[in-house]
């Protein structure tokens, strides 16, 4: 059948109040906020306003509240050209998360609020499973896979022949099934650790996940330290990560990189070249506060590539849009 979307983004709704502080304060102390930016996040929805800004079809499937974040979510995605057909508004609060990104330290923390009652959360119901959508999509892209639903997605995916995609965060008993029902694994290190120990044979170990999974494609994110992967067809990396640039905030950062590695695989290119530009749009990124506002569009990312230079006039010009777009309470 034609398809009609590049990548469906499987994931519930999450609003993020990003704050740039100097460090985080021990109890009692201050420290001071340089800047804040309130912005759409979650590990697929990112991934999705990566890939779209790249020039893929993206349309998201999941749950948010009634509430004012609600509002901002789904306009949020229209705003990155993302389809909204398929995104629910479910009684209870949509999530939000205050994302700390520290400057003396270049690491970031997370507080998330889910309302009073944070099992009655907004989700999907099964009610919401449309089977000719999912299998409308070249790829699915899924941040975890709890619960019996999830899973039936996933299957339905799998069956119509659609290219299933994970974001390996953090390993769990839900992520754990998902090395035997996806195409494409890419985790982060506290995922490999978390399986292979202080095991640093990163590529051999990859090799080991595509042979005895079965993934096509499995990749391990290292932060500062590059990534390394293998696939199927026998192609191997472990390439260094960019550098040469302020770090501003690494939220999203593994989040961005799905969605630029998405779009490069979409394209039909080898392994390492799919993973350099991944790492691109993720390294780009990070030069701006939150997770959406350093994005960067195909144009900046292939002169980055070539040039080692960034143009930043659509980074500021988001930049500028999220400083005004919402202002809750």
């Amino acid at each position: 059948m034609e398809k009609a979307f590049d990548i469906i983004g499987l994931e519930n709704g999450i609003v993020d109040l990003a704050l740039q502080i100097d460090e985080i304060p021990a109890s009692g102390a201050v420290s001071r906020m340089k800047n804040f930016l309130w912005q759409p996040g979650g590990n697929v929805d990112n991934a999705l306003a990566a890939a779209a800004r790249q020039g893929s079809r993206c349309s998201f499937m999941g749950a948010v509240g009634t509430d004012e974040a609600a509002v901002f979510f789904r306009s949020d995605l229209e705003y990155h050209g993302i389809d909204t057909s398929h995104l629910f508004n479910k009684k209870g609060s949509t999530t939000l998360v205050v994302c700390l990104a520290e400057e003396k330290t270049r690491e970031r923390s997370f507080i998330s609020y889910n309302g009073e009652d944070p099992d009655s959360s907004p989700d999907l119901g099964p009610e919401d499973v449309d089977e000719e959508f999912i299998a409308s999509a070249r790829y699915l892209h899924v941040g975890h896979a709890s619960g019996e639903m999830m899973q039936r997605i996933i299957g339905i995916a799998r069956d119509s022949g659609v290219i299933v995609s994970v974001d390996g965060g953090y390993y769990g008993e839900d992520l754990a099934w998902t090395l035997d029902h996806c195409d494409i694994m890419i985790m982060s290190n506290q995922f490999y650790t978390a399986m292979f120990g202080e095991d640093y044979g990163y590529v051999a170990n990859m090799q080991k996940l595509v042979k005895e999974r079965g993934i096509d494609t499995c990749i391990v994110t290292l932060g500062a330290e590059g990534c390394a992967g293998a696939n199927k067809k026998g192609e191997t990396f472990r390439i260094p990560a960019f550098s040469g640039f302020d770090i501003i905030d690494t939220t999203g950062a593994g989040d961005v990189f799905h969605g630029g590695f998405l779009f490069a695989h979409s394209q039909g290119w080898d392994l390492e070249t799919c993973t350099r530009y991944a790492s691109a749009v993720s390294y780009i990124k990070c030069t701006a506060l939150g997770g959406r506002v350093g994005i960067p569009s195909r144009r900046t990312v292939e002169q980055f590539i070539r040039e080692g230079t960034i143009d930043r006039t659509d980074i500021e010009a988001r930049m500028e849009h999220y400083s005004q777009v919402m202002h809750l309470g």
